[in-house]
């Protein structure tokens, strides 16, 4: 999961805290738990819901654009918009030794 993922994620959760509709943070939750694959991302979501459920009847709601931009500067911190180097569903050296048009390339 991106930055940019999270974000629209974190508002998406927000929205429905708004609206009071709690099944639908639970199901956004649980669709984005399951289709993420690192425990980083995991937990740094599961650490959103609870902050925002925390936050939900306080005076705090005022802040909350202080707080998004701080739950993506942790999720930055904690390697969240990190790129791995070499993704695992690529091939270690898809073009290396085939030369990209069957080997005739150097003709």
């Amino acid at each position: 999961m991106d930055t940019f993922t999270f974000l629209i994620a974190v508002i998406l959760i927000m929205i429905a805290m708004q609206y009071n509709q709690t099944w639908v943070i639970f199901g956004a939750v649980g669709i984005l738990i399951l289709s993420m694959r690192s425990l980083t991302t995991i937990v740094m979501l599961i650490i959103t819901v609870l902050v925002l459920f925390a936050i939900k009847g306080t005076n705090m709601t005022a802040y909350w654009p202080f707080i998004v931009f701080g739950l993506v500067i942790i999720s930055l911190a904690m390697g969240l918009g990190k790129k791995p180097e070499q993704p695992e569903y690529y091939a270690p050296d898809l073009m290396g030794g085939l030369g990209g048009l069957g080997g005739g390339e150097g003709m």
